[in-house]
């Protein structure tokens, strides 16, 4: 049975079970994220939050530093009625090593795993590491069973989608014909024969040497070995970002460019099947009072001065704030029927009072 949509973002916070932000990069969405969290969590949910890289006053009011890395902890002062605010920073490396030990039964298969110099590049620096590593983190935290609300806030990315196709890329791998003939038991570098293997193992060779084509070759056999549990858990983790409990929360600005890409990414959410609850637009510039046709006629020939200054200023504003409105409408009309709540331009969130009063801001809709 299809959800009905939410009519506004408390009601998105009390019937999921699993938040996803996502939208461009300097929007405030990790901000966002963390005021969703904070807000659900003072309805009495326990409640925790996945971040990305947050800023460092964001990272100081939620308690983050370098040593909780990876390591959920509890926020101080957040959450009433029983509700409980935690929060997590990402740290792909950890994230992916503790993949490869949950995943694999023979210790000494994992420690191959682990020490071989292909896996430590792919964990530390592959593109889209990060990005999947979210997934994968997403994933271990839901099946734990521990959270009322799990809030993930995706890695900034004019291809966000990206990170939501994860799983279905690494289906997609593990089917792949080269991926096939360097796992093939009993073939060594010298015997591998498949076209599409031998140039890719070729190409490698060439650019960096045969021991760096060996490695190659390892870390593929192994990971073989735990090939069906990751497709059985990369399978399970598309379904739950389409699952009904899972709302998307689109975050984007008024500027034209943040509300281009916001639009890609809405529509990419649609052809993909994911749930799209709600849109935040933040930074809105406030409209000035209009100023009425005979006070701008006896206003037309005034000099220089404090008073021109601000009639100009006036003018500047309102042309602003005609130009966001006009951005607004366009993300509006591909949020269709579901909640958009436009956030002020507010001053940068310094501790706990402030993310709450953002997360008022967002759950009453004004």
């Amino acid at each position: 049975m299809t959800t009905p949509p939410a009519t506004d973002m408390a009601s998105v916070l009390r019937d999921s079970s699993l938040v996803v932000t996502c939208g461009p990069g300097g929007v405030g969405k990790t901000t966002t994220a963390a005021a969703l969290a904070l807000a659900a969590a003072e309805t009495g949910r326990r409640v925790i939050v996945v971040t990305v890289d947050p800023a460092r006053r964001l990272a100081d009011t939620l308690g983050i530093d370098g040593s909780s890395a990876n390591d959920p902890f509890e926020v101080t002062g957040a959450g009433r009625d029983g509700g409980e605010l935690w929060a997590q920073m990402l740290d792909a490396q950890a994230t992916f090593d503790r993949m490869i030990l949950d995943r694999t039964d023979d210790p000494e298969r994992a420690r191959t795993i682990l020490t071989n110099p292909i896996y430590r590049s792919i964990a530390g620096s592959l593109a889209g590491a990060q990005e999947y590593m979210a997934i994968e983190r997403l994933h271990q935290l839901w099946s734990s069973g521990e959270w009322d609300l799990i809030v993930i806030d995706t890695p900034p990315s004019r291809h966000a989608i990206d990170l939501l196709e994860a799983p279905d890329r690494l289906v997609t791998f593990f089917g792949h014909p080269v991926y096939r003939v360097l796992t093939a038991p009993g073939r060594s570098l010298a015997r591998v024969t498949n076209a599409g293997a031998s140039a890719f193992l070729w190409a490698i060779r060439r650019l960096a040497g045969p021991q760096v084509v060996e490695d190659t070759i390892e870390f593929f056999r192994a990971l073989a070995g735990i090939e069906a549990g990751l497709r059985q858990r990369a399978a399970d983790t598309a379904a739950v970002l389409r699952s009904a409990g899972t709302s998307f929360v689109l975050v984007s600005s008024p500027r034209a460019e943040a509300i281009d890409e916001a639009v890609h990414l809405a529509e990419a959410l649609r052809i993909g099947g994911y749930p799209l609850a709600a849109t935040v637009v933040n930074l809105v510039h406030p409209t000035p009072t209009p100023i009425d046709a005979d006070t701008l006629a006896a206003l037309a020939d005034i000099g220089d001065g404090p008073l021109a200054d601000q009639l100009t200023f006036h003018r500047e504003l309102s042309a602003l704030a005609d130009a966001e409105t006009r951005e607004i409408r366009t993300l509006r009309a591909h949020a269709g029927s579901t909640p958009l709540v436009e956030v002020p331009l507010l001053d940068d969130i310094s501790d706990l009072a402030a993310l709450a009063a953002l997360g008022s801001l967002l759950t009453s809709g004004l």
